[in-house]
């Protein structure tokens, strides 16, 4: 099947969840004598985060049919919204978050060098299971080349779109600019969807997306994907003339890299976590990581999330903190070296 029909079938199914989970009433009727779970989404409709929270949520449903599975959005602050509205909520509650790595990457430069208010405490958070993770590619218009968007960065007219400063994408993105001695201003926009439609509106000169966000348009010859925010870049891309591949920073770089500087501190996990909030019983806790191991083993879930260009990484329980503190960590790094540029 073509990449660009797989992503049509995404799309097709986050229409007919989300009538599912908006639909009250019906929800209402269709749950009688199940438990209902929600889950929180904290970003836009059609954009990865929210395609993957109602792929899982179709999944674990149909696995374990005790419950039903609704997301729910709760959008604004690029995240911030919904993880302040999950903090909110009572300890012990079993509502789910999509704890998303760029927020957290938010929390830690916000609360180390006030760079922004944090509405939330992440301490407040336990992520049980990864579900979600992502390769960042800088997309951009067809003709336009790594080397220019480079000369834009040094000269300082480069505009990305994102969701805030200090998103992830901007980390990587700046981050890797510095050590080329370049810029980029950041033009906000609320969801993957909203970001990619910038760029191709000509309102901004690059889209730091996931490869499931671009997939559509790079097949259609509408984008082109210049790098890969990863090791060893992205063979997934098929475009009007065959298949792409996409270089990445350490072991295929494309020749606008000097070869004689690291450009690692620029690959930064990227993607999510089932999470459950501080409180929550261990019995529920057990629960939900039985429920996220399930959903992983189903052909259902990993076939489609390799199909949409997304990685098979699992962590649980105690690792999943610990790889999520080690991310943290690494976004620090980044931010520095993003700063020292400006």
């Amino acid at each position: 099947m073509k990449k660009g029909v797989k992503v049509l079938l995404v799309l097709s199914l986050v229409m007919v969840m989300l009538i599912v989970s908006t639909g009250c009433q019906a929800v209402t009727d269709l749950v009688r004598g199940r438990e209902v779970i929600t889950i929180i989404c904290p970003y836009g409709v059609g954009g990865t985060a929210d395609a993957i929270a109602r792929k899982f949520a179709l999944v674990a449903g149909e696995l374990f049919p005790q419950y039903e599975f609704v997301v729910q959005q709760r959008t604004g602050g690029d995240g911030f919204v919904g993880k302040a509205y999950f903090d909110a909520l009572e300890p012990g509650t079993k509502t789910l978050l999509q704890l998303g790595y760029g927020v957290a990457y938010r929390h830690a430069i916000g609360n180390t060098y006030g760079t922004e208010e944090v509405p939330f405490d992440l301490a407040n958070f336990i992520p049980i299971a990864t579900i979600d993770d992502r390769t960042w590619i800088l997309y951009s218009l067809p003709g336009v080349t790594l080397e220019q968007i480079l000369e834009q960065a040094i000269a300082g007219d480069l505009k990305m779109s994102g969701g805030n400063p200090l998103s992830d994408p901007h980390l990587v993105f700046g981050s890797f600019l510095a050590i080329k001695g370049g810029t980029v201003t950041v033009v906000p926009y609320e969801g993957g969807a909203a970001q990619k439609q910038g760029l191709l509106n000509g309102e901004v000169d690059v889209f730091v997306g996931t490869t499931q966000a671009g997939m559509q348009e790079v097949t259609a010859g509408q984008m082109i994907p210049l790098l890969a925010f990863s090791q060893d870049g992205f063979d997934g891309f098929v475009g009007p003339d065959g298949a792409i591949s996409t270089p990445g920073l350490v072991n295929n770089r494309p020749a606008a890299l000097d070869p004689a500087k690291d450009y690692s501190g620029s690959i930064l996990p990227a993607g999510g976590f089932i999470a459950v909030r501080t409180g929550a019983s261990q019995e529920w806790i057990d629960k939900v990581e039985e429920i996220s191991r399930a959903v992983w083993n189903d052909p259902d879930f990993h076939n489609w999330i390799d199909e949409i260009g997304l990685n098979r990484f699992e962590v649980y329980g105690d690792d999943a903190q610990a790889h999520l503190d080690e991310a943290m960590e690494k976004a620090l790094n980044a931010f520095r070296l993003l700063q020292a540029a400006n």
